[in-house]
């Protein structure tokens, strides 16, 4: 999947959008530009080339991240606080398919040691060229590490840094250099710091920035540091390291930094082209705010912008924004050891707007089996996680993420989960549920149209003014579906994300609560018929049935149709192609006259152009 990365407009689905003109004012701190040069460059720690001179660059201070929001930290590992702490330069540029960062650190005391007691880089690029979603990390490791795995030699005086990480002897895929100004390993006169350069293959990780529409490098960088141990000097050594974006070379977490890169955008561009939001939340002053009973049924929820997440719909997640196809993904925990077929994928719209100080989080799910189940591998529910504007870690001095988890209990009810839980205990957050038609909770033997949660936030209580200050909103979306059956061995869970799984992953979306993005009251002309906007199932008549019942979709645009039936053993049992059908909401009667009663699922398939979206449903056949 290509993901071009054009101007300063993005969309999820057919709905989010964004305007440029309020956004120019709000800059993004995970994103970067690497020009494009043709220039060699020649990996000899020097800068000597005039591309550099006129390359992006980023600062990076221990002490000093609270701007780089929001996954950017910063940790003493060992010893005191420093007295010399890290102040770096990063600089990128792209040169074919290739990465260069320069990297400028003043330090004056350099040399290597032990794990978190050396100086040196870690860095993580995610593979792209890997096809499991969310796109694994892949670790580069550069530095002064004395470990027994890394190179015992390298706190000799003089000695430069060594490659490790997961591609470490390879240097086709990439290559360093570095300089020292001063001599490692030595404390006898002080450091003025070092600089190194960096060459990655970005082809080996499955980008392509020489593309027209460019690409997107999802990129992290720690730098670690270590002063006065050559030799050690116990009232003045310190260990630690300081981030961009995540600490981590080898796990997705807190943030992603975005690296964008064009051919068209060279050294030479006069300005840079803007990188808006990824998802603008809309303003809702004009309507009445909605009342919190669970019922999406006011005016603004029918006119509010919003996304889909759906479990097993790779399409739709590959139009999500930016990253978003990248860092967005499923998960199926094994049940009792066993990992059953998915019979009913979980299937949600997420709404949101803002209105004053509150955010309002709307979350239609269309389930034919509610579950209330104590076990969280089989919850059915959402969570959004939202990072706190005022609150930080205590120990990275990151954002805090505040995990906003409302799920079905084993009574039908409810409940507020994690940070919610105290948040309505506070009555800085509402939350309230409503089943959906004929929809009950734990039976075996109905079949349900699902769900609704209705939330509240009050975002002073998440750290905003009450003006919302910089209206920026870092934020993900998680869906969890659970069934059970008779038996067992048939029952499952799964997670669907939006961004980000959970608190600790990475990573959240940048969203924009944008004051000129209102949403209008229903107009006039707004009653007339209208095309379907997505791809949906819009249930089965009747239900039960014998032998025939009538299957009800909708499809956006123009498209091959094709309906498969199952049976509770995942077992196809009937494969009908409708052919190509035009626009709009369409029926199916399925005759099920050759097969036994019992419980039975159904998937459509709706082909347009190269991509195939699915959707399913549950039916009964009694004879």
């Amino acid at each position: 999947m290509k993901k071009g990365i054009g101007y300063s407009v993005v969309m999820v689905l057919l709905t989010i959008a964004f305007t440029t003109s309020v956004w120019a004012q709000n800059g993004r701190t995970d994103v970067i530009w690497a020009r494009t040069t043709t220039e060699n460059i020649v990996l000899d720690g020097q800068l000597t080339e005039n591309s550099w001179s006129k390359a992006e660059s980023l600062v990076v201070e221990y002490g000093n991240m609270e701007h780089l929001i929001p996954g950017s930290g910063y940790r003493l590992e060992t010893g005191i606080e420093p007295s010399d702490p890290t102040h770096a330069v990063i600089k990128f540029l792209v040169n074919g398919n290739k990465l260069y960062v320069a990297v400028d650190v003043k330090d004056s005391s350099v040399g290597g040691g032990l794990f978190n007691r050396f100086d040196g880089f870690l860095i993580n690029i995610r593979n792209h060229a890997d096809p499991n979603r969310p796109a694994p990390p892949f670790e580069y490791f550069y530095g002064w590490v004395t470990e027994t795995w890394a190179d015992t030699s390298l706190d000799s005086v003089g000695a430069l840094p060594g490659f490790f990480g997961w591609a470490a002897d390879d240097r086709s895929v990439w290559d360093a250099a570095t300089v020292v100004h001063g001599i490692s390993n030595s404390d006898t006169l002080p450091d003025e710091g070092y600089t190194t350069e960096f060459m990655f293959d970005l082809t080996a990780r499955g980008y392509d920035v020489t593309d027209s529409d460019g690409d997107i490098i999802e990129f992290n960088i720690s730098i670690y540091d270590a002063d006065w141990q050559w030799p050690l000097n116990v009232d003045k050594f310190s260990g630690n390291r300081t981030w961009w974006c995540g600490p981590w070379g080898n796990a997705n977490v807190l943030d992603v930094a975005r690296i964008y890169a064009r051919p068209d955008v060279t050294v030479d561009t006069q300005t840079l082209p803007e990188v808006g939001p990824e998802v603008v939340i809309q303003n809702g002053e004009k309507l009445p705010s909605p009342t919190i009973d669970g019922v999406l049924n006011e005016e603004v929820w029918a006119n509010a912008q919003g996304f889909d997440i759906r479990y097993g719909d790779d399409a739709l997640r590959d139009s999500y924004p930016a990253i978003g196809p990248y860092r967005s993904g499923q998960f199926q925990p094994a049940i009792n050891d066993i990992t059953a077929s998915v019979l009913d994928p979980g299937d949600a719209t997420i709404k949101m707007f803002f209105k004053n100080d509150t955010l309002y989080l709307g979350v239609d799910v269309r389930d034919q089996a509610v579950w209330g189940i104590n076990n969280p591998d089989m919850w059915d529910g959402i969570r959004f996680v939202i990072e706190d504007r005022a609150a930080r870690d205590e120990y990275e001095h990151t954002l805090l993420r505040r995990s906003l988890t409302a799920i079905i209990d084993t009574l039908g009810n409810i409940a507020p989960m994690e940070d919610l839980a105290a948040m309505v205990d506070t009555n800085t957050a509402v939350v309230a549920m409503s089943l959906k038609g004929n929809s009950t909770v734990n039976d075996y033997n109905d079949v349900d149209e699902g769900y609704q949660i209705e939330m509240a936030v009050d975002l002073k209580a998440l750290g905003y003014p009450p003006d919302l200050g910089d209206h920026v909103l870092f934020f993900s979306a998680t869906l969890f579906d659970g069934e059970k059956f008779p038996n067992p061995a048939d029952d499952y869970g799964t997670r669907t994300w939006f961004f980000r799984e959970a608190p600790w992953t990475a990573a959240p979306a940048w969203g924009y609560m944008d004051t000129s993005a209102v949403i209008e009251p229903t107009g006039i002309n707004d009653d007339q018929p209208q095309l379907p906007v997505r791809f949906e199932i819009l249930g089965n008549y009747p239900n039960p049935f014998n032998p025939t019942t009538t299957i009800r979709y909708s499809i956006p645009s123009d498209g091959k149709v094709v309906l498969k039936v199952f049976n509770v053993l995942g077992q196809q049992v009937e494969k009908i192609d409708l052919g190509l059908q035009k626009a709009g909401v369409k029926e199916i009667q399925f005759n099920g006259k050759n097969l036994s009663s019992g419980t039975y699922f159904y998937k459509l398939e709706y082909h347009i152009g190269n991509q195939v979206m699915t959707g399913t449903g549950r039916m009964t056949l009694l004879k």
